[in-house]
């Protein structure tokens, strides 16, 4: 059986969209508390990564670790969050991915247990792939002894762009035809940053019946 924590981040700084993202509403649920509820169905606790205040969210909340040359962006959440795991595996997702679902998070922990025990050990990372190939890392199940160290030494080196971690891991990737079929996949990576960004996800929450499963991941 693999333990897992989940983390949320919430730490951007979201200057496109012009105010904090995290405490959006989408579907009577602010953003991280929707993502917070997507990693429960295979987590044993969630913490909420960023610099919120107990008026977002009531998760409980664990600030950004200050970085060498005060280095932003996801990779100083990724790293908190791996700083402070209790489980060998952990399970991270931005805020800003609203439509990533329980089910999808689910399948990711299953195809990581089909790999058996020793095949789970030499693998650092499981990140899926979106329609176009591209792996999405803010949706990822992490191994911290695996990942942590070359993570600091991106931060060391300056490199805080999280496609690069790929190549530095051993990594699973699920491509988007494992996945393709779960309800609502073609809304899964949805990234919000921008005002339109959040109203195309109002406009999708409307048109989409409000008890599919995709909607509401617990």
């Amino acid at each position: 059986m693999i333990l897992i924590d989940g983390f949320v981040l919430a730490g951007g700084q979201s200057r496109r969209m012009g105010h904090n993202k995290a405490a959006l509403l989408l579907g009577g649920r602010t953003l991280v508390d929707r993502a917070a509820s997507t990693l429960f169905p295979i987590t044993n606790t969630v913490h909420i990564v960023g610099n919120l205040t107990d008026e977002i969210t009531s998760h409980p909340i664990i600030q950004d670790h200050q970085t060498i040359g005060n280095a932003r962006g996801a990779i100083v959440g990724l790293n908190t969050a791996l700083v402070n795991a209790k489980t060998e595996w952990i399970a991270v997702l931005a805020c800003d991915l609203p439509f990533v679902t329980g089910e999808l998070m689910t399948q990711m922990v299953h195809i990581l247990r089909q790999s058996g025990d020793e095949q789970v050990n030499d693998v650092d990372a499981v990140f899926p792939a979106q329609p176009d190939g591209r792996v999405q890392p803010l949706c990822g199940l992490y191994r911290r002894d695996g990942c942590l160290p070359e993570i600091q030494k991106m931060l060391s080196a300056g490199d805080w762009r999280l496609q690069q971690l790929r190549g530095r891991l051993k990594t699973r990737v699920i491509g988007f035809s494992e996945i393709q079929d779960i309800q609502g996949s073609e809304f899964l990576f949805l990234n919000l940053n921008t005002p339109e960004d959040y109203r195309a996800a109002v406009e999708i929450e409307k048109r989409c019946d409000p008890n599919r499963p995709f909607l509401n991941p617990r």
